[in-house]
């Protein structure tokens, strides 16, 4: 601490200086603060009304019989008030503003030359922020004679300070005769709520020049505001000054420092604040708790949880959701049943906020049957935060249509659907995915008046590219007044999925032009789009300039799409090499792309090295076995073959199946390899083995004569299997129910095989049909012969 206070540049005395941002080396004047005087404030424009009163009230004055005439000179100053005629007269014009009267305020004991009932109608106003009738009173205390009076003034700066008009509480801070601790700590909250910091700082630095010291509540605010605007050095030298007045010890400004060196993550200043306290109150604990756990420390945040249950404080509701995350976060199963069983018992698992919390750690312990029962049993206490939370908690448990149901039910109970529902309700669709789905869900979006919302957009945006209709999320793009990066981000990524490396490249160079930095999402996609397209040197380019010109540090998924860039080019020795001069210890995600590339290949030998680093990461990953398997085969090894499938057995590890799935008439129909299950069976298989020959036909050869026919009971792929993959009974199925014209979306969950893309090519062109496959990489799009990814995927 005494660190600290060496770096505290103000002397309360009679040399006051200051080291704050206004970087004021002499005394404050007390007008410094007028720059925020008449010709900013309208401020009689405001009183054009209260004109109208104060005349109002001379006319009534003069024909009441009172004692004293009303005269500038002597300020209005009412003896002998005629209370009911005054508060008619405050009345009418309060109906006039069209504002809500006080409760009271026509009741005959109501004394209007009382100091005390005009402050606290003065603070009736601050509370509801009722300008109107504020200003109206200020009327009334000018012609009282009550200017001047500083209790009744710093009612009045508190008034227009919490009521927003700034500029107002600044003019009658000016005007005031006398100033105190009050009215400092009034206009000091006011330019904080207004997002005034530097403003506030400024005035607070002048109470020194004045000799009034701040008191508990002073030190308060102003922590409270270093934390809000992330002032760190301003809010290290209050707590040094706090120290050298020793308030500290004051619960109310320790509580406030806690939670700034909270909100600045500087957690050991903070535990060590914490633990010197020699009185905690719930707020102290709450505070560490929060700290602890916005930094992610969840164990630690949830020991303190119950360090402060073993020194007799109970909980609030905000403590109680942060131990219910906390034990959600770090998969606390047991510590999270207990937790929710003794809310129960005290009757608070129902409510709104500890309700939602109760959900929300259920989606993330994957107990998705608790999370809904949870909310079954808030009935109508469920907002849309509880519900956002649920269908938010199916889509991150993979639970796609429980996902849509429960919106669907959202909307069947009439909760209000917000910007966070449409996200969470999108995002489910993106997963499917569902064109026609999402469509549904945009009407509603548009229904609700939120298609201009930049969160809802930017999923609409998404949703429509991993649908494939990259038109319609242009649209939405376009429609945007000013896009986030977010919103960037997403078309960059669709054109990126669907190989449109120009486009993806010039929508990057616009976005930098428009002012919006790249982050590390958007050099994300631009590598996957020259990944996609073999541009090995544009991809080295823009990897280069992530650092060197936009300060974006590199990540492991930035790493992974480098090695799959110079492996799917062939460039074999150059990915081995960008591996073993990473700053990071590779992973296994990092080597799989280099492993793709060995099969792609044909390097067997490199294929084994990277294949054993693999599983040196992940002994239990059935894709290296099955990729190896492949090779093998390729290469006639097939003793090595058997045992790659012994040891898959032996792990007791499988292969993903390969599926694919289409959308027909707002219904989703899924397709194995020979599968037999559909009603549609016997037409699709006719259509199919009709199209392979007339295929054959055309070309004069097998389009299947690069597979060899290996051993069926090894498990791999014979040209009978090949003829019925998935994606091959999917297209036919679409050519059948579909209306001609109509593009057909197909979509797989693993990558498409070459004999299968090979044949989509030609269905296309038999057909005239436009097909749009997305597989687990990438999306390919088949029209008349060609394929938009050039062959190379």
């Amino acid at each position: 601490m005494n660190l600290m206070a060496t770096t505290w540049k103000m002397i309360v005395g009679n040399s006051p200086l200051c080291s704050f941002a206004c970087n004021k080396k002499e005394p404050l004047e007390p007008q410094r603060i007028k720059k925020f005087g008449i010709e900013h404030l309208r401020f009689r424009n405001d009183f054009k009304l209260l004109d109208k009163i104060t005349q109002r009230i001379n006319v009534s004055v003069s024909g009441s019989g009172m004692t004293r005439p009303v005269n500038g000179s002597e300020m209005g100053v009412i003896e002998d008030t005629d209370f009911e005629l005054i508060s008619g007269i405050i009345y009418d014009a309060c109906k006039e503003q069209g504002v809500n009267a006080m409760p009271g305020l026509l009741c005959w004991e109501w004394n209007l030359t009382d100091k005390k009932n005009i402050v606290d109608q003065l603070s009736y106003c601050s509370r509801e922020g009722n300008l109107g009738v504020g200003k109206i009173f200020h009327a009334l205390v000018i012609k009282t004679g009550f200017c001047g009076d500083k209790i009744v003034d710093t009612a009045l700066v508190n008034m227009y300070a919490k009521c927003g008009e700034i500029g107002s509480a600044v003019k009658v801070f000016d005007g005031m005769l006398s100033i105190d601790v009050a009215s400092y700590n009034c206009l000091i909250s006011g330019f904080l709520s207004n997002e005034m910091f530097d403003e506030a700082l400024g005035l607070f630095a002048q109470m020194g020049v004045w000799e009034i010291r701040p008191n508990h509540y002073t030190f308060s605010i102003m922590i409270s505001g270093c934390g809000s605007v992330f002032a760190i050095n301003e809010g290290i030298q209050l707590h040094a000054h706090v120290v050298k007045l020793q308030d500290v010890v004051n619960g109310v400004v320790a509580n406030s420092l806690l939670t700034m060196y909270c909100k600045f993550g500087m957690m050991e200043n903070a535990q060590s604040l914490f633990q010197s306290l020699p009185k905690k109150n719930v707020v102290s604990w709450t505070a560490i708790i929060s700290g602890l756990y916005q930094q992610r420390a969840l164990e630690k945040a949830l020991l303190q949880f119950y360090l402060m249950r073993q020194h007799g404080f109970e909980p609030n509701e905000y403590t109680l959701t942060m131990a219910l995350s906390s034990c959600g976060g770090i998969k606390q199963f047991d510590n999270g049943y207990a937790l929710h069983a003794q809310l129960v018992k005290k009757g608070m698992a129902s409510g709104a906020f500890v309700g939602t919390a109760i959900v929300d750690m259920y989606t993330e312990l994957g107990q998705m049957d608790n999370a809904e029962k949870q909310l079954q049993e808030m009935g109508t206490i469920a907002s849309a935060v509880s519900w956002n939370a649920l269908i938010a908690g199916f889509v991150h448990n993979n639970n796609i249509e429980a996902a849509l149901k429960a919106f669907h039910k959202m909307v069947l109970n009439y909760v209000p659907i917000d910007e966070y529902t449409f996200s969470n309700a999108l995002k489910a669709c993106s997963s499917l995915p569902s064109l026609s789905t999402s469509r549904q869900i945009h009407c509603w979006v548009i229904k609700a008046s939120s298609e201009r919302n930049l969160h809802v957009a930017s999923s609409l945006i998404e949703v429509y590219g991993k649908c494939g209709s990259l038109d319609d999320a242009e649209k939405v793009f376009d429609q945007i007044s000013m896009p986030d990066i977010v919103s960037w981000n997403c078309l960059v990524k669709a054109y990126s999925q669907h190989g449109y490396f120009e486009k993806a490249v010039s929508l990057f160079k616009k976005m930098v032009v428009e002012g919006v930095k790249p982050s590390g999402s958007t050099f994300l996609a631009v590598l996957s789009a020259c990944s996609h397209c073999g541009l090995v040197q544009e991809g080295k380019e823009f990897f280069k300039s992530m650092l060197m010109n936009y300060s974006v540090i590199p990540e492991e998924t930035h790493y992974c799409c480098m090695v799959d860039l110079f492996s799917r080019s062939g460039h074999l020795e150059d990915a081995l090499d960008f591996i073993k001069r990473l700053p990071i210890k590779p992973t296994a995600p990092i080597w799989r792309p280099l492993l793709a590339g060995c099969r792609c290949h044909c390097d067997l030998q490199l294929g084994e090295y990277v294949a054993n680093r693999i599983l040196e990461l992940e002994p239990d990953d059935a894709s290296v076995h099955v990729t190896l398997s492949n090779m093998y085969f390729d290469v006639g090894r097939l003793g090595e073959l058997v045992k790659q499938r012994e040891l898959m057995k032996l792990k007791e590890v499988k292969k993903e199946p390969g599926y694919s799935w289409i959308e027909v008439k707002n219904k989703t129909y899924k397709f194995f390899s020979g599968d037999t299950t559909h009603p549609q069976t016997p037409e699709v298989y006719d259509l199919l083995e009709k199209l392979i020959n007339d295929i054959r036909v055309v070309n004069h050869a097998s389009t299947l004569s690069e597979i060899s026919t290996p051993h069926t009971e090894l498990g791999l792929c014979n040209e009978g299997k090949l003829l019925y993959h998935s994606e091959k009974l999917a297209v036919c199925f679409g050519l059948l129910n579909l209306p001609a014209g109509t593009p057909i979306r197909i979509f797989k969950n693993i990558r498409v095989c070459s004999d299968c893309h090979t044949t989509m090519k030609h269905i296309s062109k038999i057909t005239k049909h436009e097909i749009l496959l997305r597989d687990n990489y990438r999306f390919h799009h088949f029209k008349q012969g060609c394929c938009s990814c050039g062959d190379f995927w």
